[in-house]
């Protein structure tokens, strides 16, 4: 069975005895530390990672344009306060072209450096935050290539086969009007949320999607609001564009992938209307319901208890290992998980981490090794619609109007623009997930 144990950079630094702040303004001070995880760790893919603004949340970039959204504590974790970015009336401006409205507004409010009325100081701030974020990653990738290559480790899906986004309405929750606001507009603003959602639905797809399909390569997205919802809410305004989008996705021959947070046992049937071969993985429930009634349309992952490394002894958390497995490991379709990884030192014991990693390596063995698994990707027979799929906004890159203002251009310069248009849209994108 596939042994994917992902080590956070901030359990990384505290276990090689780095400064929980001085890594994370200069990455390169993590490689010894990260060759210590590696040496007793075991782990099919590398257990350590690069600098990444989406899951290390580089300070730097974050404290130059001074981001409401991202900020460091004072044990060094950088977390993520409720902000608002959107405000209730706004929804219309937000359906007429979304990505107008998260560059226009919802950007320059949860950093403050990127002030319109301030042009000058927004441009200066922004190349330094690009620059520093250039600069970490600079500082992580060698060693990480290193590190690579030594230890043999699993390189995954090809690169530029994966994607990364979220479902229409956790975007909207998330950063544009919070957890309290999305869950007063739900009874007061329904059917414009419902609107909004479809509006995003394009641009979320655009996000997510993978330069290429591959069979190892997945778009992934965290499920943040469900479980806060009324079934008849989620099943009505949440999952339509969700289900839609992994539909789309699928037409392509891509694969989708989801982290079901919290308890989604109420929802099993729910995620059944998914897409198949997706990878689900789960925080908590019922392991046996879960493979029952998932086990052979999606690839299941997860379920774990991590708090178990910190409360229990070895032998705990290896008879817990097994029982899950043992439920699991039958006919294949199960990667070892945790219900939540350990975010810092403090939350797990490394002892009985490295004795779990151990185990689930030589206990968890398939007997059908190298055999494909579950029901294949777009069964179905998706039809991508792709006239309701592109994302259209004034601040896409228009390939023909800039031909037009420039005629001498020549036609092969088209696909470097539009990669540079498709990196800036991310950009902006990652900065409001």
């Amino acid at each position: 069975m596939p042994a994917n144990f992902m080590i956070s950079a901030y359990i990384t630094a505290a276990y090689g005895g780095v400064d929980v702040f001085d890594f994370q303004y200069d990455f390169s001070k993590l490689e010894e530390a990260a060759r210590k995880i590696c040496d007793q760790v075991y782990s099919d893919s590398p257990p350590v990672s690069p600098a990444s603004l989406i899951f290390n949340r580089l300070p730097s970039f974050y404290q130059l344009l001074d981001s409401q959204s991202f900020r460091m504590g004072g044990d060094g974790f950088v977390q993520h306060p409720e902000v608002v970015g959107m405000k209730a009336d706004e929804y219309a401006q937000l359906t007429q072209d979304p990505y107008a409205f998260v560059v226009e507004k919802v950007i320059p409010r949860q950093y403050r450096n990127l002030d319109p009325s301030n042009t000058a100081k927004a441009l200066i701030s922004m190349q330094r935050a690009l620059l520093a974020m250039e600069e970490d990653a600079n500082a992580s990738i060698p060693w990480f290539m290193k590190i690579m290559d030594d230890y043999g480790y699993y390189p995954g899906a090809p690169m530029g086969a994966s994607g990364f986004c979220e479902a229409p309405y956790d975007y909207i929750a998330d950063q544009l009007r919070s957890f309290s606001g999305i869950s007063m507009d739900i009874r007061r603003h329904r059917d414009e949320i419902k609107e909004a959602c479809d509006a995003v639905l394009p641009m979320m797809f655009k996000m997510g999607r993978p330069a290429f399909a591959h069979p190892l390569g997945t778009v992934m997205t965290p499920l943040h609001m469900p479980t806060f919802m009324r079934e008849k809410d989620f099943m009505e305004v949440w999952m339509p564009s969700y289900k839609k989008m992994y539909e789309q996705y699928a037409a392509l021959g891509i694969r989708g992938g989801a982290f079901c947070e919290d308890n989604w046992m109420r929802y099993l049937d729910n995620l059944m209307e998914l897409p198949s071969g997706m990878v689900l993985m789960f925080e908590y429930g019922d392991p046996q319901k879960i493979k029952d009634k998932l086990g052979k349309k999606f690839i299941l992952q997860g379920l774990y208890p991590s708090t178990l490394l910190k409360t229990g002894t070895k032998q705990q958390v290896l008879d817990k290992a097994k029982e899950l497995l043992d439920i699991m490991l039958p006919g294949g379709g199960y990667i070892f998980g945790f219900d939540k990884g350990p975010l810092t030192l403090s939350d797990t014991n490394m002892e009985n981490y490295i004795a779990l990693s151990h185990f689930v390596h030589e206990y968890a063995v398939y007997d059908n090794p190298g055999e494909s698994f579950g029901t294949p990707v777009n069964s179905e027979g998706f039809v991508f619609e792709e006239e309701k799929m592109t994302l259209k906004s004034k601040y896409l890159f228009d390939w023909e109007e800039f031909k037009q203002k420039y005629p001498h251009t020549p036609d092969f310069a088209r696909e470097r623009f539009e990669k540079s248009d498709n990196r800036v849209f991310n950009l902006y994108m990652n900065m409001t997930i």
